[in-house]
């Protein structure tokens, strides 16, 4: 199910992934690994030991430039609103993640993404460069993928009108599923391209992949599809939060 601001639901789930392509049916099908998770459950405590931390440092201060109660509560107070503002600090820090993306026909829409600067996207490639990686073979760019997304926390796939037949972004959502990292999609198609404009709306690349038990993955991981009004504003202005949004469901 691919709507527009989708609300990302809670992947737990003990069963693996396996490709289900209509158009190749004959295709052996490929399972995929359990989700790993990545993040701690212990993080709030830690969070609030570091703030009654700070609250005690700045207790014991402030009794030190102003003996008694009223100092020890003054420096008290200080001491926790700057823990609480490193904290926020923390957690408005860019989030590094991956595109994935039609290379032939969208790097000119998701370079447009990659301008917006919100958020923390691998390095772009040119054209040749791309070009010359796919001649070296199939394990190379499998290598080159699996360098590039290993120190992401969050795979972002970019959809264009062919996307989802794409063999390499379907390796990157497979890889991004068994790694346990956040997942989502956007479409891009209303972005407008300098070489020719904007584009037919892509099937959602989710919907190639199920569970086990049937369920389609598009049920679970979210699909955002912008308003084609102005795509790009709606883009910059929420893709942080897709982000944080996608990362804490997937610690949940």
């Amino acid at each position: 199910m691919c709507h527009r601001y989708a609300a990302a639901r809670p992947i737990r789930w003990a069963l693996a992934l396996r490709v289900t392509l209509k158009q190749m049916s004959k295709q052996k099908k490929r399972v995929l690994n359990n989700p790993k998770p990545k993040c701690s459950k212990g993080s709030s405590q830690d969070e609030a030991g570091k703030l009654l931390l700070s609250s005690a440092a700045g207790a014991f201060v402030g009794n030190l430039f102003v003996p008694g109660a009223g100092g020890a509560i003054l420096g008290g107070l200080l001491g926790g609103a700057i823990g609480t503002s490193t904290n926020k600090e923390q957690k408005m820090a860019r989030i590094p993640v991956f595109y994935s993306f039609h290379f032939d026909n969208d790097v000119m829409r998701v370079q447009q993404i990659r301008n917006i600067g919100a958020i923390e996207g691998n390095s772009p490639t040119s054209p040749n460069e791309w070009e010359q990686l796919k001649r070296t073979g199939k394990r190379a760019v499998e290598q080159w993928i699996d360098n590039n997304m290993k120190y992401k926390r969050c795979v972002i796939v970019l959809i264009g009108s062919d996307t989802a037949n794409r063999p390499w972004v379907k390796y990157e959502i497979e890889k991004a599923w068994n790694d346990g990292r956040a997942l989502f999609g956007v479409h891009i198609h209303n972005l407008r391209c300098p070489r020719n404009g904007t584009s037919r709306k892509g099937r959602n690349p989710f919907g190639e992949f199920q569970l086990k038990n049937g369920t389609n993955l598009s049920r679970l991981v979210p699909c955002y599809d912008p308003n084609p009004a102005n795509a790009y504003r709606d883009i910059a202005d929420n893709i942080a939060n897709w982000v944080n949004n996608a990362v804490a469901q997937k610690a949940n």
